[in-house]
């Protein structure tokens, strides 16, 4: 085989390109051209499930077992009323003087140096902790005691106080000797009553602040008569309290309560039914006293159309249901010595109340006035209040993904930047210039989406529309639904493009920001009730169609 050789005459290559004067490369030219370019951008299948997910949405939005079915949970807690903001335990001084009787006035001086025991007396006055309270007692945390006793017999005094409204950590009473006192001098002493007690039952009477005085008399020859006394005075003070036992009969008023439900924030139309949804209110009360919950009125607002609707119960509500007019009674802690709360739960749904209509208007505001009365009509006195008690309310909205949708319209306003295409991208804004979005959705999801954009400058105006001539566009058609079911039988596939050109992009170049605007529907016939499952799913394809002159 014979072989050539090729020579390559690199050498006067390089003298061609070495002659080139490259002071003139700006003299170079380039004729524009226009081509049409097809990026895929998007092409992601992704069920109903995993979209929440990346919304972040699964702590609302959740299936039961054995149901695919999905529900939107609206939760909301809520402080009614606690003990700590609304109860303290006034100081309180009781004043008083033993005084001898008449009868107890020996017919002569008693010789002095000798002594005469005077009769013991209980002495009492009314203290009331809580007004509208008949209290038993107090268990207290903190409190000081302070005694004193003036002498004003005409001879001296000793003797025995015994504080039966006090007791210490053991239950008893608490007692101070006297020494002796000369008259018009007097005896003080004081003591800390953390731990202690203060009761206030004597006999079938509460509210009641009882001592017992014994006194002797240390004759110093002088006369005893009906003017001589010793005055009494017991006060406590910087009292605060780990529990209140007794009967308490109050109603209070209490703060209005304001629900935002997100879901509906930005619905400024709707016309829709839900199936079967459920509102419940958990109650946690760590009271130990019985509880009323009682609705003045109960209101849901559509902010956007300022459509309003009233709550209202119907038919016979059965057990366990949320009255709306009359008390709703709450399950109480019955062990003092627990503090854990007790939960009650009450409900409204479509056969109790008129839910239903409630949330047809797509209420974002709930406006409940609420009142509370405490206490019942027996005579039992060991109701209890710890200073840790508190009554929140658990506002739960579930709403199962199943009804129809005739029109729910929703918006929301996102900030824009348009690109300077001639400037930034070198491309002419001519009539060459044609920018097209291409959409193609396969939805296995029962709902029909409408879209529609409005673009707007810093002073809102408007300034043109997404979609030309029309006042939306459908881009996501529903899938197809077995009329039996109301669930998905098949995907259905819709294709839908949006185009700009230089007349459009000479509108919108200047705005920044953009409403979005979202009609949707259910699927199926009139009528027709659809679900939402978890394995429903949906695929895009998204691919952006460019044709313009570049200009190198």
């Amino acid at each position: 085989m014979r072989r050539t050789k090729l020579i390559i005459p690199l050498v006067g290559m390089l003298t061609m390109v070495g002659c080139y004067d490259f002071s003139n490369f700006d003299n170079i030219k380039v004729e524009p051209f226009s081509p049409r370019v097809v990026f895929p951008l998007v092409n992601s299948s992704v069920t109903f499930d995993e979209v929440l997910e990346q919304a972040d949405s699964s702590s609302l939005i959740y299936t039961k077992p054995g149901d695919n079915k999905y529900y939107v949970s609206f939760r909301d807690t809520i402080a009614l009323y606690d003990a700590l903001s609304n109860y303290s335990i006034p100081d309180f001084t009781f004043s008083d003087a033993y005084s001898v009787d008449a009868s107890e006035v020996p017919p002569l001086p008693v010789p002095t140096g000798q002594t005469l025991t005077l009769p013991s007396k209980s002495l009492s006055q009314t203290y009331a902790p809580i007004a509208d309270g008949e209290i038993k007692s107090v268990k207290l945390s903190a409190g000081t005691l302070s005694i004193r006793i003036v002498n004003n017999f005409q001879n001296s005094i000793s003797g025995t106080l015994v504080i039966n409204s006090l007791l210490d950590e053991t239950g008893n009473p608490l007692t101070f000797n006297i020494p002796e006192t000369f008259p018009s001098q007097e005896y003080n002493d004081n003591a800390q009553l953390a731990n202690g007690t203060v009761y206030l039952q004597v006999g079938s009477s509460y509210n009641t602040f009882q001592i017992t005085a014994d006194l002797t008399v240390h004759s110093l020859g002088k006369p005893i008569s009906t003017n001589d006394n010793a005055a009494i005075e017991v006060s406590i003070n910087g009292l605060d309290f780990e529990y209140i036992q007794g009967k308490i009969n109050s109603n209070l008023p209490l703060d209005d309560i304001n629900l935002d439900l997100g879901t509906f924030e930005n619905s400024y139309d709707a016309d829709f039914y839900i199936s079967e949804p459920k509102l419940t209110m958990i109650f946690e009360n760590s009271f130990g006293i019985p509880i009323a919950f009682n609705i003045i009125n109960f209101d849901g607002t559509n902010t956007n159309t300022n459509e309003q609707v009233s709550m209202v119960n119907e038919g016979t509500p059965p057990a366990n249901s949320l009255l709306l007019t009359g008390s709703n009674a709450i399950d109480f802690v019955t062990n003092i010595l627990s503090a854990d709360p007790v939960h009650d739960s009450l409900y409204l749904d479509q056969d109790n109340s008129n839910l239903e209509d409630f949330l047809n208007i797509a209420p974002n505001r709930i406006l409940i006035k609420p009142t509370v009365t405490l206490g019942d009509a027996t005579d039992n006195h060991d109701f209890f209040i710890r200073k840790s008690s508190e009554l929140n309310l658990i506002n739960e909205i579930e709403i199962p993904l199943a009804g129809r949708i005739n029109n729910l319209v929703v918006s929301d306003t996102i900030d824009v930047e348009i690109p300077d295409i001639e400037n930034d991208l070198n491309i002419a804004s001519d009539n060459n210039l044609h920018i097209k979005l291409k959409f193609k959705f396969e939805n296995g999801i029962p709902l029909d989406i409408y879209f529609q954009g409005v673009f707007l400058d810093d002073n809102n105006t408007e300034l043109a529309n997404l979609y030309d001539n029309t006042n939306e566009q459908l881009i996501i058609k529903s899938s197809t639904i077995n009329p039996a079911t109301g669930r998905t039988q098949s995907p259905s596939i819709q294709y839908s493009s949006i185009e700009f050109d230089n007349v459009k992009y000479e509108k919108i170049k200047n705005a920044t920001k953009m409403i979005m605007r979202y009609r949707i529907e259910s699927g199926g016939g009139i009528g027709q009730n659809v679900v939402i499952e978890s394995t429903n799913s949906i695929t895009a394809h998204l691919s952006f169609d460019f044709e313009g002159t570049v200009k190198p």
